[in-house]
Formats: C-alpha cells, structure tokens, sequence
C-alpha cells in the first residue's frame, strides 16, 4: 500500500482519474520523455510532459539572464534618456502658453532618441517615493539628478524617506542583484493568469510535489517575476528621467534663453557683422509667444566645426565630457527653482520638501562642479558655456550662518568658474582673428595669381579658390555664434568686475571692436557656393567703451520723441534690448574707477573718467527712464516677456548706480578727486541722492511684481511664474540689488523723529525689499541668509525704538 500510495502521489492527471499507474519517471528529461504509457495508449496529454518542458524554458531563461545587471537583456529596457542636443531642439518653437509641471505628452517624443546618438544621457534618477508616504504630487521631483554619464539599468531600491537616499550618498550604487533588492515584490505567480485548462492541475501538482520540487518551482517563479519587475522598473526609471529633463530642460529655456534673447542678439551685438543702427525688423521669431533655445544649440553646433581653432579635433572622450559637463550645468541651473512654493506665500515651501530639494540642489551641484573641473583642460564652446551657465547657479550655503551680504560675495565661487569661461572665450576669438587674417592673405594672394594668368575676366569669379577653407569661416551663422559668445562673456565679466570688485579678465583694450568686424572691413568677391570671408583693410578702430552705445538708433533719432508705454510689443523689446548695453557700460565705468583708484591715478584722470560715467547715467535718464517708469506703473498690463525682460534690465541698472555711488562715496571720502568737484558733489548731495532714488526704485520693482491679482505670470513654467524676477537667471545680481537697496533704506529710516508719511514709506520699501530677497530665497540661499538678516535689523531699529520711547 506504501507503494501503491506514494505512485499515487506521483500520477498525472489522466492516470488518477483513470485510476490507473502512473509509470512516469520521478527524472524526466525532455529529450527522453513525452508521455506515460497510459497517456501514450489512449492518446491523452501527459500532465508531466507540460510540466517538463515549462521546467526547462524556465531554467534557460534563467540560464540566459545576464548575470551582470548592467548589461540588460531584452526584457530589460535601456535606461538612456534623450541627448542634450534632442531635447533642447525639441524646445524650439515652445508656446509660452504651455504651463504645468511635466510636458504635455505630445511633447514626449521617446522614439525620436537614440542611443547610438547621445552625448550626455541624464544620469541615474532615484525611484519614486512609496505611495502614501510625503506630500501628495511631489513625487516627481523627488528624484536624484544626474551624477555620471553612463545610466545604469540596474533596479534602485526605493527607500522610505528621500532624504535618507540624499544622505546615505547620490552617487551610492543600486543594488547589484535581484537577491538584494527589496522583498516587497509579488513571490508567486498569480494562478488566474494561467490557461483554464492549467489552472487546476497545477494546483494539485503543487499540493503533490515534494517539498524540494515546490522550492524550485518557486524560485523560477520568482525570478520569472523579478524579471518583469525589474523590466516594469526599468520602464517607469526611463519615463521619469525623461520627464525630469525635460521639465528641467524647460525651467532653463524660460529663464536663460529667455533673458539671452533679450541681452543677446546680432542687433546689440558689437561684434555681430549685421549690427546696425537700425531697429531690429519685426521677423525676430525668439521675441514672440514661442522661441527656441537659441544660443545653447548655436554653441553646440559652432563647437562641431572650431577644430582649426583649438588646432585639433576632439577625441570620443573629450567629447563625451563636454557634452556632459554642459548638461549637468544646465541640469544644476534649472534644479536651483524649488517646485513645491505655494502661491502667495512668500518663502514658504514645507520643510520637509525644502530638506529634500536643497539635498537635490546640493548634490547636483557639486557634480556639476566636478565635471567642470574634470573638463577645465579641453579647448570647447560647450564647456566655456557651461562654466558661463554654472557662474550663475547660486552655491548652497549654511543658511544658519550670520555673514553680512560682503562677506556672503567675498566667498561665492561663482566668479572663478565665469572667468574661466572668458580667458577660453578670448583665446578663441586670439586664434580666430589669426585663422582671419591668414584666410584673408591666402585669398588675395589666389586672386593675384588668377588675375595674373591669361584668362578672360569673367573667369575670376568661377574659379574655385586651390584650397577650401575652415567651415568657421565661410559661415556666417558660426561667425555670429562666436561673437555673440564673447560678447556674451564681456557683458557677464563686466557686472561681475563691478559687484564682487575683481578686475575683469578681458581688459578694456582687448575687448575693443576688432577689424574682424563689419564696421572695418570690406569684402572680397565672392565665389559661387563656396565661402564670402572679409578681407581686411586698415580703419579707425570704434571705442566700445566710449559713446558707442549712446548713439540711438536712426529712427528715434529722427523722432526725437522718448519712447513710452502703451507701445507695439515689438518697439517694447526693441527699446529693452538696445538698452541692455547701455547698461553693460555703466558697469564697465564703474569698473574702470575701481581701477583708477587701485592704480592711484591723479585726480585729473580720475575726475574725467567721472564725468563720462555720469553722462552715461544722464543718457539713460534722458533715454529710457520714462519708459522703465511706464512699465513699473502698469505692470500687470504688459506681456509676460516683457515683464520679464525690463524688472531684470531695471534691476541690474539701479544696481549699477547704486556701485557708482559706492566708488564716489570713496573717491570722495579719501580725496582722490579734485576738490572743486568734490565739493559740488557735497554740495548737491549727490551721493545720497543716487542711493536713495534708486533704492526706491528698485523698492518699487518688488512691489509691482510682488503686488496685484494678476501679478504672475502664467505664461511660464509653474517654478518661475508667481513674480517676474524670479524669471532672472543670474540671481546674485538681483540678490545683491534687492539687499543693496533695503541696507539704504534701513539706514535712512530715521525712528528718533516722529513718524510720518516720508517715514512710513521708507518702511514700507524695505520690508518689500526684504520680501523680494524672501521669494529669492527660495533657490538660493544667499538670498535667504541675506533677508533673514535684515529682517531681524529691521525688527530691531522699529521696535527697539517703540520700547524706548
């Protein structure tokens, strides 16, 4: 019976309920066994013949999967996300109508990416918070950034709180293996997914197996399941690190490229060959409702071409650093933007969310300095953009710290990484002008050696040149990307020179208009399909520091009416954009009494130099002031661009006047001027009347954004639309603008007098500097150490004084 009951327990199907004996061998081999002999006489499907050869698919998958997760088989999903070059074109032509915080899923072209093309795949993002844990729609951006270039496909475990993850190490590896990865996954196979044929067999085939056979079954089952896991992982890794760029990608185009295509064009360029005195026409697509991200993809291209000028091409290593450092810049640029602020709150994010978030910041950050580092010794556009894009990215401070907003600029790093940036930028534009004017002597010694041949005249201008000339230099788009860089770098060392007090990296003399450009050359004929490089001829070279900047385009010249709002769109950016160098040149007047006075010049230079830093200032007085006054006053009438674009120019200007009241404040103070004008400055109170003015100036700007229904601006990106300044892609220029301005005031807040309505006003401005600077701490902690700190001085001057009197 002991025999009969263990065969029993070892029958198929058709024999137990034939009630038959099941000869099946307990070791079966596919190759040797397909039925009982029962199943084989009366032509039944042995159940132990199913079971077999699913015991043998599971075992050679299992034999077929990679025992290094990092090579993913098919079930596995490649984690790469889409190149910087791919999801910046697929920015062109973005409606600013376009809101929210991921992009619309028409947007989402995964099957346009390749992996064969990437250049720098954003790097391992962490998975998804657990369901139900934290605040409710933060899980997308609770995700760590990109830390290296090669995406691992390898399963993350999810961990209970993100700033555990952030804490115990970004760049910490997943686990290696299915065994450790966490054990809340499904271990067994559902049964209502089985063929209904199946379904009951196999439940009895379980109950009747033998312990160590029910073990195996179920560990195929498991790593049959592991596999679809880690593939839906895998799957669910890829389309949130898609989405995470992307909404990065956005955040960067609407404040840089935004910003940049107000700042940066070929009409207010002095290096551009098509600048003019004309207003730019109206066919200016990046001043409209959508634009591009101009300048990054214009980089991108002209670094694929300048092999001539940095004498070499860059090796696949090279390249791939490049292009990688370029990504995390931007990637830690646009982290800087929190993603959770609640409208109409100020700076109030949860804590729990800021933790989080400033983990995010921090550690991109510090990647995105590593790769620049790493990069510093190749000769490449991408990289020398980067290090202009990083040397805006606010660095993460101890906000518990009491430094005042000196020592807060004496230690930002940014300047370092913005001048390495312009000495690449200058060393490229050195060797451009060299390859110039070496292209230009080599064409005019072949149209020499052509005139010279016995060849009809006609014949001079078919002839092809003997030898074809650098890309960089027939094409005028690559020509206009490398002035445009550099001018950018000028504008960028300028501002910085004059705030944090350096000298600039490229000086005055070496910045100056060269004969590259189109005010000082003429141009050779042209050869059919070929190349159009100017030949140079000796001219007067312009002074950029001078007046050129102060000749008003010929239009407004013939007027000679200010301009003034209501406006076109269209005149509105043209007046913001020519305005934008006037701006860059009171910086640079401010920056060359800062050197006069290291230099100890004598008080006849020094008076002079003065003088035409004033009539700069009387310039845009005269020039632009109304207009700037115009858009203060109706600000939540004008366009969202628009509104972006002047409160960041009418910043920066009120910033810049109140550094010239600084450096005349010193001249003064230590007798370097003339006494004559020392005393006339005295006697009007020069001093303080440019501080105070512009400090309520700028006051005035924090209100009008700050203040009315309609005062954000839904046109942008959910992080950066609640007040126009947060737009600013450079925040340490209105970090210093805002504090600048409430430092005056605070110090013009008389409380030993009663109060009155001067008084009360004065008050009012500050506090709406300080509110300014608390919308700014949001994404840098400058701002919020700043605003911290002069709340508490103005705490203290007005209730210190209620509790004396």
């Amino acid at each position: 019976m002991e025999g009969s009951r263990r065969r029993q327990l070892h029958s198929c199907d058709p024999c137990r309920k034939g009630k038959r004996g099941c000869d099946a061998p307990k070791d079966r081999q596919p190759s040797t066994f397909n039925a009982c002999t029962n199943c084989t006489r009366w032509k039944k499907q042995c159940t132990f013949n199913w079971i077999t050869k699913r015991g043998e698919s599971k075992s050679t998958r299992r034999k077929a999967r990679p025992s290094n997760p990092s090579h993913p088989g098919p079930d596995v999903i490649d984690a790469n996300t889409e190149p910087l070059d791919e999801l910046l074109s697929s920015m062109q032509g973005h409606p600013i109508s376009l809101g929210g915080f991921f992009p619309s899923p028409d947007s989402l072209d995964y099957a346009s990416s390749s992996p064969s093309q990437l250049d720098a795949p954003l790097s391992e993002i962490s998975q998804f918070r657990p369901p139900g844990h934290g605040h409710p729609q933060s899980f997308a951006w609770e995700m760590g950034l990109p830390h290296d270039l090669p995406i691992s496909p390898k399963p993350v475990r999810p961990l209970n709180t993100f700033q555990r993850f952030t804490q115990t190490g970004l760049l910490d590896s997943p686990p290696s293996s299915v065994d450790s990865a966490p054990n809340w996954f499904p271990q067994q196979e559902d049964v209502s997914e089985l063929p209904p044929i199946q379904k009951s067999s196999e439940r009895k085939i379980n109950r009747q197996k033998s312990h160590p056979e029910r073990e195996n079954d179920q560990n195929s089952t498991s790593d049959y399941q592991w596999s679809f896991c880690i593939a839906s992982e895998n799957t669910a890794t890829k389309s949130a690190r898609a989405a995470m760029s992307r909404n990065l990608i956005r955040i960067y185009h609407d404040s840089m490229e935004n910003a940049l295509s107000c700042w940066l064009t070929e009409h207010n360029c002095p290096y551009s060959e098509t600048t003019t005195k004309i207003l730019p026409d109206k066919r200016m697509e990046d001043w409209g409702p959508t634009w591009s991200n101009r300048m990054c993809i214009r980089v991108c291209k002209l670094d694929r071409v300048s092999s001539s000028i940095r004498g070499r091409a860059l090796s696949i290593e090279e390249d791939k650093t490049a292009a990688r450092a370029l990504h995390l810049a931007i990637m830690s640029f646009a982290s800087q933007w929190t993603q959770h602020a609640q409208k109409g709150t100020g700076a109030s994010v949860p804590a729990a969310i800021d933790e989080d978030e400033r983990s995010i910041r921090e550690n991109v950050w510090n990647e995105a300095r590593h790769a620049l580092q790493h990069s510093s010794g190749i000769p490449s556009f991408r990289i020398a953009f980067a290090n202009i894009i990083f040397s805006l990215t606010q660095s993460p401070l101890d906000r518990s710290q009491e430094a005042t907003l000196d020592q807060l600029l004496e230690n930002d790093p940014a300047p370092i990484s913005l001048e390495t940036a312009n000495r690449q930028l200058f060393t490229f534009r050195h060797k451009f002008a060299r390859l110039q004017r070496e292209a230009a002597a080599s064409v005019h010694d072949d149209l020499e050696n052509r005139r010279s041949l016995p060849t009809a005249p006609n014949d001079l201008n078919i002839s092809q040149p003997s030898s074809s000339l650098d890309p960089i230099l027939t094409s005028h788009e690559h020509r206009s990307t490398l002035g445009l860089m550099f001018w950018l770098g000028v504008m960028f060392d300028t501002l910085s020179a004059a705030m944090y007090q350096r000298p600039p990296v490229v000086s005055d003399e070496d910045s100056q208009i060269a004969s590259s450009s189109s005010t000082a050359v003429s141009r050779t004929p042209t050869y059919p399909d070929h190349w159009d490089t100017p030949v140079h001829r000796t001219s007067p070279k312009q002074d950029l520091w001078g007046d050129y900047f102060l000749q008003s385009p010929i239009q407004r010249q013939k007027s000679q009416v200010q301009p003034r709002w209501p406006c076109s769109y269209q005149e509105a950016a043209s007046i913001l954009s020519e305005a934008t160098p006037v701006k860059v040149l009171l910086y640079r007047r401010v920056t060359q009494l800062q050197t006069l006075i290291y230099r100890d010049a004598s008080p006849t230079q020094i008076e002079t130099l003065v003088q035409k830093t004033l009539s700069v200032y009387e310039h845009w007085d005269s020039t632009y002031r109304t207009f700037m006054v115009d858009c203060v006053t109706n600000h939540d009438l004008l366009p969202s661009r628009i509104q972006s674009w002047y409160v960041i120019l009418d910043g920066h200007w009120h910033l810049s006047a109140m550094l010239l009241a600084d450096v005349l404040e010193s001249i003064d103070k230590c007798r370097l001027g003339c006494d004559s004008a020392r005393q006339a400055r005295q006697s009007t109170n020069l001093v303080a009347t440019l501080r105070t003015n512009n400090a309520l100036a700028v006051a005035a700007l924090a209100r009008a954004s700050i203040q009315g229904p309609d005062s954000f601006m839904r046109d942008f990106h959910d992080s950066l639309n609640e007040v126009a300044f947060l737009v600013e892609p450079w925040t340490a220029v209105l970090v210093h603008c805002f504090a600048k301005a409430g430092y005056i005031l605070l110090d013009t807040l008389d409380m030993s007098v009663d109060l009155n309505i001067w008084t009360d006003r004065v008050r009012q401005n500050c506090e709406y500097s300080i509110r300014a600077l608390q919308y700014l701490g949001r994404k840098s902690d400058m701002a919020f150490v700043v605003a911290r700190n002069l709340s508490r001085s103005l705490n203290s001057k007005l209730y210190g004084a209620t509790w004396g009197n």
